[in-house]
């Protein structure tokens, strides 16, 4: 295993994470959460509201970044087991660099800016921590809290449009492709814009790779703060009449009855 200062120094909450296997890529979004990758608006499919909102336009992260970002809380991790105060202490440099990242860098541009300065960041180094892996970690948490607070803002705009439209259901959020699903993974969520009860459409491969599986979870969407909290898997279906016949059920459960109004 290599040491933790031997590796490379660059690549709805503020709170520290530590580092660890099963932690989401910082390139890589979970459930509802806004991608930084490229959307793939199209027409509508049927059953689907109205307007769209996708996360076109969000600023781009080189993948080298994100991977030595990966990397960098790759070789931390490992020191829970090894040398437990050793991490507790990378935990502490990693908050406090994060801190100041969040007073400094306010978007993602700002955040390049300062990764670009590496182990430079960390002004109090520690013995056995290499700090340009303290430097990429607390840059890695930093680009997640700013994707974070995008994406819930994009939702908000998202509902705001459809409110000004007189919509009751709109798309929120979409990543992904429809029309390359499910080779490509693809996801939206469609929110109720009185009373934020959403739902999460997800396209996968099935078992064969060959068909798709949709699956739709409950959720629920934060109207001051456009967080999105996922909820209970409510089923997963294998052709799409089956899924817009669960959708509209789900809709009608949310106390918006009938179909989505239309842009």
């Amino acid at each position: 295993m290599d040491s933790p200062d031997s590796g490379p120094g660059h690549d709805d909450t503020t709170a520290a994470r530590a580092p660890g296997p099963g932690t989401a890529s910082p390139g890589t979004p979970g459930p509802g959460t806004a991608s930084p990758g490229t959307p793939g608006p199209r027409a509508a499919s049927p059953g689907t509201p109205g307007p769209r909102a996708t996360t076109a336009g969000a600023p781009q992260v080189p993948a080298a970044v994100l991977r030595s970002w990966d990397q960098a809380e790759a070789k931390l991790f490992p020191l829970v087991m090894a040398r437990p105060d050793v991490y507790e202490r990378a935990l502490r440099l990693i908050a406090d660099l994060a801190a100041r990242l969040r007073a400094t860098c306010p978007d993602l541009p700002a955040l390049l800016a300062a990764h670009e300065r590496g182990a430079g960041l960390v002004t109090e180094p520690s013995a056995g921590i290499g700090p340009e892996l303290v430097a990429a970690a607390a840059c890695a948490m930093r680009y997640r809290e700013i994707v974070t607070a995008g994406a819930a803002q994009r939702r908000l705009a998202a509902l705001a449009r459809a409110r000004d439209q007189g919509l009751e259901w709109t798309v929120v959020e979409e990543n992904g492709d429809p029309a390359r699903a499910p080779y490509i993974p693809y996801q939206r969520v469609e929110g109720h814009v009185r009373s934020g009860r959403a739902v999460i459409i997800s396209v996968e491969p099935d078992e064969t790779l060959t068909g798709a599986v949709h699956r739709i979870d409950a959720a629920d969407l934060d109207l001051a703060t456009g967080t999105l909290r996922p909820g209970a898997e409510l089923g997963s279906y294998r052709d799409e009449q089956a899924l817009a016949q669960a959708l509209h059920q789900a809709r009608q459960e949310s106390g918006a009855d009938g179909q989505p109004d239309r842009p």
